[in-house]
């Protein structure tokens, strides 16, 4: 015989927690639980400022009389290499760093992102910035360099994780600013653009006694959604886990693969747990 309860939006208590409040204080020492159904939405930041700590990257711009320093914070949000590249420029034009074509119409970055998909990298990619500005633009405000062959620079910090989402060597690229033609800094390593790459499930009535992780009860990855689709992360069959002293309250909890609390975005999710007598 088994016992299902179901989890959904009405027991959220915060953007990783869902309570359940049983009828009556229960030992559950003679059950077992597994998940039977769980949908959840793929509603996760893949950057953010906690806890991935992967936010953060300095420019410096060449200027008529020596350099300017923008530290560049990127909003907590869903982001692949276009919408990275996107928000450089959104910073850019609000700092005045780029020049507008009075013709065509459109802006001239001397810097970008770019998605390599060949090689499996990422490129930043700087162009030389002129010394004064080209007929027929008008310029966002910024000043233009005295000398030519003068690029933008890119410092990742050691001590953020931005360098893990672009797959760059914490340092500064080009090492100088003074270079012929364009520059193309590749990612040193695989670029982990997703670094949520699989989502734990913890339990807070079950007790694995081989595992210091000793609440994890079921472990699913995005199953190739994108941001705002459904995940059907329910088992194929049902896999039981112990449970473990009296309990009023059953706490579900969501973690990524490293532990780290995932912050769920849309709590509209259902998960049905299954106990049975042992």
């Amino acid at each position: 015989m088994s016992f299902p309860i179901i989890i959904n939006s009405t027991n959220n208590t915060s953007p990783n927690t869902f309570k359940v409040n049983l009828a009556n204080t229960t030992d559950l020492s003679n059950y077992d639980v597994s998940i039977g159904s769980c949908f959840i939405y793929n509603s996760w930041y893949n950057i953010n400022a906690s806890p991935l700590n992967n936010n953060k990257y300095t420019l410096t711009i060449p200027t008529s009389s020596t350099s300017a320093t923008v530290n560049i914070t990127i909003p907590d949000g869903s982001y692949n290499i276009s919408d990275l590249n996107n928000q450089l420029q959104y910073t850019l034009i609000a700092a005045g760093y780029y020049i507008f074509n009075t013709t065509s119409l459109v802006n001239t970055f001397y810097a970008s992102f770019v998605l390599s998909p060949t090689s499996y990298a990422v490129q930043f990619i700087t162009t030389p910035m002129p010394t004064s500005l080209p007929s027929g633009y008008t310029s966002g405000g910024m000043t233009f360099p005295g000398s030519a062959n003068q690029h933008y620079q890119i410092t990742i910090a050691s001590t953020n994780n931005f360098k893990d989402i672009i797959g760059f060597t914490a340092g500064t690229y080009p090492t100088v600013p003074t270079n012929s033609g364009t520059q193309t800094k590749t990612s040193d390593v695989a670029p982990n653009v997703n670094p949520i790459s699989a989502i734990q499930i913890r339990l807070s009535c079950i007790y694995n006694p081989f595992s210091s992780n000793s609440q994890l009860l079921h472990v699913f990855t995005n199953d190739g959604t994108s941001i705002g689709e459904l995940i059907n992360a329910s088992p194929i069959q049902l896999q039981f886990i112990p449970c473990i002293g009296n309990h009023k309250e059953l706490v579900l909890t969501f973690y990524d693969q490293n532990g780290n609390i995932l912050n769920l975005l849309d709590i509209n999710l259902v998960i049905k747990l299954v106990f049975q007598k042992k």
